[in-house]
């Protein structure tokens, strides 16, 4: 087995599991206090700072945390989670690509912006899908990925699952059942990428001594994996809700649940259960731990028997869909050729003495670039995405969308096509007469907004207001050339600075009522070809359409 590390706890495998509260940060639940509280908490701090020394993990950490602090009641909650997306240009990729699957659009009509799928499938789906794509976006590239995809698919499958039976059961927080299911075993997935040789051991002490998988993983990290889980969960600002469902329940039949927390710890912890035995157990075994499991939930989840069929079988064939989308072979994996058999659409399953432990995952196949068939996140197509935005829009303007929602959906088109640092709206102050910037797209953009402010009552002696005052279009290549430098307003040196911008005024009736500037970092980066030209200003015309129409 591996050994631990020299200042690593030791372990204590008389340890039993405890029940979740709502203690913050990475401790353990306040209530777990006892003998073996401090050893377990001692455990979790050594294993979370292992994971901080990896050089991807604060990275995931911010993004997650930074989503998680984003609530749907924020005015501004639409902009922040999208302007958070599209700083990851593979994560805003794929997040496209699901949200245009059959699945979220069966009408066909597309989505070309976060912006929008954010307003058309609302905040908490859009930011479900948002973590569980970022999560496996993070598997990717390094060693052991294929077994990775193994459980993030096994994950998916049961908040798939958990959503079908809330929806059947009335539950309201649809989304967050979705997200309880899937971060239900967050400690064994993170144990695997972190964590590959104990984790290893901790299947190892499973099969030899036939213990539960959190017997062993006391054993071998001095924490359970439900432990493990709840304190990343805490870490990274999960609600106390969903950090709470994320323990199982206990054993025995489950009662009916009386609060918000135990409907979604009861609807986590069937669905993970139903996915275990549908992914990983030989047919016989499988179906009698079917029964036994809707017996387990029967007061807290009444399902008949073809009811609960009818949703697994449904949920089955969405993932499917979502595998196509994010491009995993489904039926390459061991989990894959596990969910045909159930279904009964031919193939068979993996030989009995090749079941898999729950969270155990297939062996290693060869990673790497192209591995598993994973294709390479394409190269953006400029004109294409400023026309699927035109499209966008133009669906959004017959749909009666808010203004500031088209101004968006344009911003964010603009900002993605061109590859723009920074795109951002300036809207005119009609009580000063100047203007000032409102929302936009690309790093520390609130802060620069706050900087952004011209009056329009002096003469046009500087490019703002030269292209405010006469509504023309003007690209500046380079702010130090000389025959420009002096027309570079100083309070535009100071809150933006970038050395190249181009702007593109909206004037109604010669008067300007918005400008829309975008920048790039350096001197002659910015270079617009004719057609892109035209596209950029049929979107500017757009905008113009719609504080028209909401005048």
């Amino acid at each position: 087995m591996t050994q631990p590390g020299p200042d690593a706890p030791q372990p204590d495998p008389a340890v039993p599991p405890h029940a979740a509260d709502g203690s913050e940060g990475g401790a353990l639940p306040a209530g777990g206090t006892g003998p073996h509280a401090e050893p377990r908490q001692k455990a979790l701090e050594f294993l979370l700072r292992r994971m901080r020394h990896r050089s991807d993990f604060p990275a995931l950490s911010s993004s997650v945390v930074a989503i998680n602090r984003i609530t749907a009641s924020e005015s501004e909650s639409v902009g922040q989670l999208s302007e958070l997306i599209l700083r990851d240009f593979s994560l805003t990729h794929k997040l496209l690509r699901v949200v245009n699957s059959a699945h979220y659009r069966p009408s066909g009509s597309s989505i070309s912006t976060i912006s929008r799928a954010v307003i058309v499938l609302g905040f908490d789906a859009v930011r479900s899908l948002a973590l569980t794509v970022l999560l496996f976006e993070h598997l990717q590239g390094k060693a052991g990925a294929a077994q990775l995809k193994e459980e993030f698919l096994r994950a998916c499958l049961a908040g798939l699952l958990a959503r079908r039976i809330g929806t059947r059961m009335h539950l309201r927080e649809l989304e967050q059942a979705y997200i309880c299911a899937v971060f239900h075993n967050l400690g064994r997935l993170v144990s695997q990428y972190y964590f590959p040789d104990e984790s290893e051991d901790i299947r190892r002490v499973m099969k030899q001594t036939g213990c539960r998988e959190d017997v062993a993983a006391l054993q071998v990290l001095g924490l359970s994996y439900e432990d493990l889980g709840t304190g990343l969960a805490r870490a990274w600002g999960f609600p106390p809700v969903i950090v709470a469902s994320m323990r199982r329940p206990a054993d025995g039949p489950v009662r009916r649940p009386d609060s918000q927390e135990g409907h979604l710890r009861a609807l986590s912890g069937c669905a993970n259960e139903l996915c275990d035995a549908v992914a990983s157990l030989p047919a016989p075994e499988r179906d009698r731990e079917i029964r036994r499991i809707a017996g387990r939930f029967a007061d807290a989840l009444p399902m008949a028997d073809d009811e609960m069929r009818e949703m697994l079988e449904d949920s089955i064939g969405e993932l499917a869909g979502l595998a196509q989308v994010i491009q995993v072979p489904l039926s390459a994996t061991r989990i894959g050729r596990q969910l045909n058999h159930y279904l009964g659409t031919g193939g068979s399953a993996p030989p009995a003495h090749e079941a898999p432990l729950p969270g155990q995952l297939a062996e290693p196949c060869r990673d790497g670039p192209g591995a598993d068939g994973e294709a390479a996140v394409p190269p953006i197509d400029a004109q294409a995405v400023l026309t699927a935005g035109i499209q966008d829009i133009t669906s959004a303007l017959i749909e009666g969308l808010g203004l500031n929602d088209v101004l968006r959906i344009i911003l964010e088109t603009i900002y993605r096509a061109m590859g723009f640092t920074h795109v951002l709206l300036c809207i005119r102050d009609a009580r000063s007469n100047a203007m000032t910037g409102r929302f936009g797209f690309g790093p520390d953009i609130d802060e620069l907004i706050r900087g952004v402010r011209f009056s329009l009552a002096t003469q046009p002696d500087d490019v703002f207001n030269v292209a405010t005052a006469k509504g023309v279009d003007i690209l500046i290549s380079d702010v130090d050339d000389p025959q420009i430098a002096g027309r570079i307003p100083p309070w535009y040196r100071k809150a933006l600075g970038s050395q190249t911008f181009v702007l593109f005024p909206l004037t109604l009736k010669n008067t300007p009522v918005a400008l829309i500037y975008a920048d790039k970092d350096h001197a002659g980066d910015i270079v617009i070809a004719e057609r892109e030209l035209a596209l950029l200003r049929t979107l500017r015309n757009q905008a113009l359409l719609a504080i028209k129409q909401s005048a």
